[in-house]
């Protein structure tokens, strides 16, 4: 059987290639938002508001629980936060990426971090998203570096070092 592929084949693996990397990139930035937000909070990013609590929450961003509901003082606009007790009003700043219905605020760092947590799921999309991307618009590359490490195991091989 030959390597060719036929003009059917190629336009498929396009689509899915396509489609994987799609998914691949969407997930990436999705949880890549998050951590920016943090620091851009750390970095004082958006102008502190006032915040009335009207539904208090002891969740977090990352665990059980959904989010607490305030409204800003000056405005009432509508704001999602965590960590907080109904009633008690609250200095924050808005995310600097809103994504979803409704946004989100901080008022404190310490409510900021747990979302550093989302750097692993952008690690592993984003990872295999590069892959992809490499192996695209440079197939001899990944080609000579895929030759370079299975020499490289196969010499480990023979000498014992590598089971």
């Amino acid at each position: 059987m030959s390597g060719a592929k036929t003009p059917n084949q190629r336009i498929l693996t396009i689509l899915f290639t396509g489609a994987l990397g799609l998914c691949l990139a969407s997930a990436t930035l999705f949880f890549a938002s998050q951590p920016i937000n943090v620091l851009a909070y750390w970095l004082g990013y958006g102008e502190p508001i006032q915040v009335e609590v009207t539904k208090g929450t002891p969740g977090s961003s990352i665990g059980r629980g959904g989010p607490g509901e305030g409204r800003v003082v000056p405005d009432g606009t509508q704001v999602w936060l965590y960590t907080v007790n109904t009633g008690e009003t609250v200095t924050a700043r808005p995310r600097l990426i809103n994504i979803g219905a409704r946004p989100h605020v901080y008022h404190s760092p310490l409510r900021a971090a747990e979302d550093l947590v989302l750097i692993i799921p952008t690690g592993l999309f984003g990872v295999p998203l590069v892959a992809l991307i490499l192996a695209t618009i440079a197939p001899d590359r990944v080609r000579a570096f895929t030759e370079r490490a299975k020499a490289r195991n196969e010499r480990r091989r023979r000498s014992g070092m590598h089971p």
